[in-house]
């Protein structure tokens, strides 16, 4: 089982900076390139303050210098909002950069807020999504490339900047377009879910839609490498345990928000208004692998087996919450659950220093 560390970078009170949210990301990211996550992975997303990152690509250049092992990934890059030309370039820079610790997340985005912005139409994401990454896929393999595609025209043109990794960095795909399920099948790359604060039999249910995507697009369910994406905090106080639910539910909200174009913004922020269907932050505590250590080891555990991922992204530090206690919080993770989870599923845990 790896696990990797997810850096949403959100902006939950005025007073939180570019300047504090950034420095605080890459202190979690250091400390969880000691503790021996495999990947660190930061997001894409535009004009709210559910992530003021707006370049998944500039913070694994940030990191790089300050981590020595740990993987920087993108999660993810919204292949639509992208010139390929461009991005082609800026993937192979910033994988020599990092020494060639680059893993390229792609999705086609789900938030009408930020294409309405753009000017480029949600419903025709997938498609475009598919022609940027057929780009930047030969382009990263070869020493030379062209594409003519409906969307876009590359004209025959020498790759004059290689990646580090040969011959290009890991590509994964994120979320439950069914377009791009299919791409991830019939590329065999990773396929990561989001879970957000719903229960194992939610994540189940969308494995099960993932496998039909697979079927139809001819490829064996059996084949495909499945990633989670899950709030997780270690603490053995149940008031700490409500504060990080707060702050969970709060991401929450705001994706639940932009995803059905609510999105007034007062002041820069999004309104916090509740959802009928949302669950309580205790039912969002029982939900995630919130808790003391062996509660933490425990859900891993059952979702990993009942849904059968390899990897698990962790939400450690969201909206407000102290970094001193998401620190903590990863520590503990590193040193006590890791272990527990290495112990049950037969395979040795990794090593913090």
């Amino acid at each position: 089982m790896e696990f990797g560390i997810f850096n949403l970078l959100s902006r939950r009170r005025e007073s939180q900076t570019i300047n504090r949210i950034v420095e605080e990301a890459a202190e979690t990211v250091k400390l969880a390139d000691r503790a021996g996550f495999t990947t660190a992975w930061f997001p894409e997303h535009h004009y709210s303050n559910y992530s003021i990152a707006p370049s998944p690509l500039m913070m694994c250049a940030y990191c790089a210098p300050v981590t020595r092992r740990i993987k920087l990934g993108t999660a993810i890059v919204i292949g639509t909002l992208y010139h390929p030309a461009r991005l082609l370039s800026e993937v192979a820079f910033v994988d020599g950069m990092t020494d060639g610790r680059l893993v390229l997340g792609f999705g086609s985005g789900y938030q009408p807020h930020e294409f309405a912005r753009f000017g480029v139409d949600l419903e025709h994401s997938p498609d475009i999504t598919e022609e940027v990454l057929d780009i930047v896929e030969g382009g990263l393999a070869n020493d030379s490339f062209e594409y003519h595609g409906k969307h876009f025209d590359f004209p025959r043109t020498h790759m004059a900047l290689r990646p580090a990794q040969n011959p290009m960095p890991d590509i994964w795909i994120a979320g439950n377009n069914a377009q791009m399920q299919r791409r991830a099948a019939r590329s065999g790359y990773p396929l990561t879910l989001t879970a957000l604060v719903k229960d194992i039999g939610f994540v189940a249910g969308l494995r099960e839609t993932a496998e039909r995507n697979w079927r139809d697009a001819g490829v064996d369910p059996a084949t495909m490498r499945l990633a989670t994406l899950r709030f997780a905090y270690v603490t053995g106080n149940r008031e700490d345990a409500l504060e990080f639910a707060d702050n969970a539910r709060f991401q929450y909200r705001l994706a639940r928000h932009l995803r059905f174009r609510e999105e007034e913004l007062e002041r820069g922020l999004l309104p916090e208004v509740p959802f009928e269907d949302e669950p309580t932050l205790e039912e969002l505590v029982a939900n995630n692998p919130i808790g003391d250590p062996e509660t933490v080891a425990e859900r891993i555990v059952e979702e990993a087996r009942r849904v059968g991922s390899f990897h698990m992204s962790l939400f450690m530090h969201v909206g407000s919450m102290p970094l001193r206690k998401s620190m903590r919080s990863i520590e503990r993770f590193a040193s006590e659950v890791m272990p527990l989870i290495g112990k049950e599923m037969g395979r040795p845990a990794a090593a913090a220093e």
